[in-house]
């Protein structure tokens, strides 16, 4: 299976094309000006792995956690190319992500991820690894993400987490694996959007007064 994801959650881009030989993966430092660079990015690899749009079977967009605008242009964009050249779009959570890396790993059982979001709070689920399916995501204080044991900071450090950086080979297998069902019709299309962003200090301060 030809492939192109591209991951806009953070201030750099990662990007990942892959075939049955392989796959190639790149960082581009994108910060603030992903929107105007996202056309050439594809098209940069794309052809640095030898081959066109036409001949991708299926893209691909991580839906976060992360950036709220990073994940909804890059979501937009591969949507929009999805529809117009009648192609299949998959979304892929960091959580997901982060899971097949730790099965590659060979790391099995109950496990607990976090992922910060500004300020003090972190992201939180849990998983029975090699299953991949996991709890939902809750909001809990930063402090806390070591509380628990066979803890995991996807991008993070903490005293009593282990840091985990999501690994290329473990979304290459991910993909491969088929285990997220892609979007080929517009309804289903549409509804590839970031699963789940950083919330803004507004919806912080109203769920605390709620």
């Amino acid at each position: 299976m030809k492939y192109l994801f591209i991951d806009a959650s953070e201030n750099s881009t990662f990007a990942q094309t892959g075939n049955a030989a392989g796959f190639r993966s790149q960082v581009f430092a994108t910060d603030r000006n992903f929107a105007a660079r996202i056309t050439n990015i594809c098209d940069e690899m794309l052809q640095n792995a030898d081959m066109t749009f036409a001949d991708l079977d299926l893209l691909a967009v991580c839906t976060g956690p992360g950036s709220l605008t990073g994940l909804r242009v890059a979501a937009a964009f591969l949507r929009t190319a999805a529809m117009l050249a009648n192609k299949p779009l998959v979304g892929i959570s960091i959580f997901d992500w982060s899971l097949q890396t730790l099965v590659e790993k060979n790391i099995s059982g109950r496990v607990r991820l976090v992922m910060p979001t500004l300020i003090d709070k972190a992201f939180s689920i849990n998983a029975d690894l090699p299953d991949l399916n996991h709890s939902q995501p809750e909001l809990i204080e930063r402090t806390t993400a070591g509380a628990m044991p066979y803890t995991y900071g996807i991008r993070f450090s903490y005293p009593g987490v282990t840091s985990l950086q999501p690994e290329p080979a473990a979304l290459h297998k991910l993909i491969n694996l088929g285990c997220h069902s892609p979007a080929r019709s517009l309804p289903e299309i549409l509804n590839v959007l970031p699963l789940y962003v950083i919330p803004s200090q507004a919806e912080r301060k109203f769920k605390e007064a709620s």
